[in-house]
């Protein structure tokens, strides 16, 4: 864990794979448009998603609507990392909530694709929880990215 922490918190601006261009918070959803510049780093991998799960565990058990099948676990190896923080940002959010019925949704977009710019919105019961679960979210999906795609 030493480790981890020890490249997260290193990581200038330039050097971070996701990057987060905006926040906007609306009623009951934040909006956050991001930007993966290489293109090495907006695709995950089995190696990335086994990580991610790693820290995760309920990564792979998140209802999402693909092409594949009804979880995310279909589609965590091979999908956009934009993707993955949005999954990680719900689950961050899941972990503090409350009380037990607490589920949240998300949805990822390319804005351009060809540029690398995402969105990604996320309901919330509390604006302050969405935004801490989805800046630590990206903390680690950046140090993620960097420890197994690099």
């Amino acid at each position: 864990m030493g480790a981890m922490r020890d490249i997260r918190q290193g990581l200038r601006p330039l050097d971070r794979p996701v990057q987060v261009r905006m926040i906007t918070v609306k009623t009951g959803r934040i909006v956050c448009d991001v930007a993966v510049p290489n293109k090495r780093y907006r695709y995950t991998t089995p190696g990335l998603a086994a990580f991610a799960e790693g820290q995760y565990p309920d990564l792979p058990h998140h209802a999402c609507k693909n092409a594949v099948g009804p979880t995310f676990g279909y589609v965590m190896e091979t999908t956009t990392t934009p993707h993955l923080l949005e999954h990680v940002a719900i689950s961050l959010q899941t972990r503090a909530a409350t009380g037990d019925d607490a589920s949240f949704t998300g949805t990822t977009e390319w804005t351009d694709e060809e540029k690398g710019e995402a969105r990604i919105q996320l309901s919330f019961h509390d604006d302050l929880e969405a935004l801490r679960a989805f800046n630590e979210a990206t903390r680690f999906v950046n140090m993620a990215v960097i420890t197994c795609l690099s």
